[in-house]
């Protein structure tokens, strides 16, 4: 029993990681995989949007104290909100990713970012303390020490993963659903 134990552990911790390692390089933005599409794009530095997005990284950093609120940001679909996630994701306590494997014989890659993910946070108690929809493949959050559980769904498949939030500690988490 103890053996079965052990080897169970062990194919958890290698397909776990495997999935996790794959997702780990941050997977390029949808209009970048083609390079043409760059040169016909002209990037706007200062759209409405982005505008939106760095606003709402800031209002969370650094790890400002709203009595009974989460403060969260989500997001993640131009080149440009990729680049301010990934650079903001080290001030936030809590860090998740959303990806689904892709048709490497269609797009040519191996994964694919996710957006529209319901996303639920219970605390230890098993009382709801965030219940959203993403608005991109990038979820930021400072939530208050202590265990969690995320409860994510796409596709009506639901994943779940359990973290524990230090004060200053940087938790990432990445969920992958297969195609």
């Amino acid at each position: 029993m103890k053996n079965a134990k052990l080897i169970f552990a062990a194919a958890v911790v290698f397909f776990g990681l495997n999935s996790y390692a794959i997702a780990m390089g941050y997977l390029p933005p949808e209009d970048l995989s083609e390079p043409a599409a760059i040169e016909k794009k002209p990037v706007e530095t200062n759209s409405p949007e982005d505008s939106a997005t760095a606003a709402n990284l800031q209002k969370c950093t650094p790890h400002k104290k709203i009595p009974d609120e989460i403060c969260y940001v989500s997001g993640g679909i131009s080149a440009d909100e990729v680049s301010e996630f990934k650079s903001q994701a080290k001030d936030f306590l809590l860090e998740i990713v959303f990806v689904q494997k892709a048709d490497t014989e269609v797009s040519g890659r191996i994964e694919e970012y996710l957006a529209s993910v319901k996303l639920q946070i219970k605390d230890a108690k098993g009382n709801i303390v965030l219940d959203t929809t993403t608005e991109g493949p990038f979820f930021l959050a400072d939530l208050p020490p202590g265990k969690y559980k995320i409860i994510a769904e796409h596709d009506e498949v639901v994943k779940s993963d359990l973290v524990r939030i230090d004060a200053k500690k940087h938790q990432r988490t990445v969920f992958l659903w297969d195609r």
